[in-house]
């Protein structure tokens, strides 16, 4: 995405909940149906696979939710707000594609987690998968949306993959980063398990077991280059209505294509380094 309309995009979803009174979240983005033309909302049948679309009725501007989609949860507040989201793309190349939706992703999380509320709170959070469903439940947002507002904030530097079993392997179905990160060719879109990680230890038992993972992981970064070392964290997450995995990778900042060297760091001194708090200076999390 061109950095223009981009941040025209992101400026205007800040602009946007500027008009929200509350103080604090959460955040329902209905009040801000009629500031992206939309006149209504309305639970119905919507078309296979979708769980949003908006229509024109009698020259009104309809936002039909599917109706298995229950109010003022997470899963709802994120469709309406993706929903809003994508009402503020301009026609073209950046309002359709990969580069469209996730623009629209970026704007939707703007939405539900403004950053002058959410910034503040997530620098004092536990960068761990209790932390994310805290926040997660706070301003009561769906995981992806929340994990990609955390990144943007620039409070910790890496990425979010998150791996859904498909009929051969676990698949890479959704991915967010750090500003200025690029992913490693290995972790592309529909990747297995297999062409990121050199071991699937710990996503498949987080998958078996539920129970979250952590520890250094060796990755593939790229096709005949040597393994690098990467701090991850594992835990089972709804998504879309499905199972799946999502991997917390943090990388030391300033070393962001290179992630840890290719010499495993101490395991323990790694793991204890991330159980402080995101922000909180020499002090350890509660």
């Amino acid at each position: 995405m061109e950095a223009p309309s981009g941040g025209r995009v992101v400026r205007r979803a800040r602009e946007l909940t500027a008009s929200f009174r509350a103080a604090g979240p959460p955040f329902f983005p209905e009040r801000l149906a009629a500031l992206c033309g939309v006149d209504g909302i309305r639970r119905a049948d919507t078309p296979v696979g979708a769980r949003w679309t908006v229509v024109e009725e009698a020259g009104r501007r309809v936002l039909l939710m599917d109706r298995a989609i229950p109010p003022r949860t997470p899963q709802w507040n994120g469709s309406i707000a993706l929903a809003l989201a994508h009402t503020l793309l301009a026609p073209g190349a950046h309002g359709r594609g990969s580069a469209g939706a996730r623009l629209a992703e970026i704007a939707a999380a703007e939405m539900l987690l403004p950053g002058r509320v959410f910034w503040p709170i997530a620098r004092r959070t536990d960068l761990t998968m209790d932390g994310l469903r805290d926040l997660a439940f706070r301003f009561s947002a769906p995981i992806r949306l929340t994990v990609l507002q955390w990144l943007l904030s620039g409070v910790w530097d890496g990425f979010a993959l998150l791996w859904r079993r498909e009929e051969d392997a676990l698949r890479l179905r959704w991915r967010a980063a750090s500003p200025r990160l690029r992913f490693p060719p290995s972790a592309t879109i529909g990747a297995s398990a297999a062409e990121l990680w050199c071991s699937q230890g710990r996503l498949y038992e987080t998958l078996r077991t539920g129970r979250p993972q952590h520890g250094v992981e060796q990755v593939w970064t790229a096709i005949g280059s040597a393994p690098r070392w990467w701090f991850t964290r594992f835990g089972v997450v709804r998504d879309e209505g499905a199972r799946a995995v999502l991997a917390l990778v943090v990388l030391e900042r300033g070393r962001f294509a290179k992630g840890i060297p290719a010499e495993p760091p101490n395991r323990r001194a790694a793991a204890g380094s991330h159980r402080h708090r995101v922000g909180a200076r020499g002090r350890r999390a509660r």
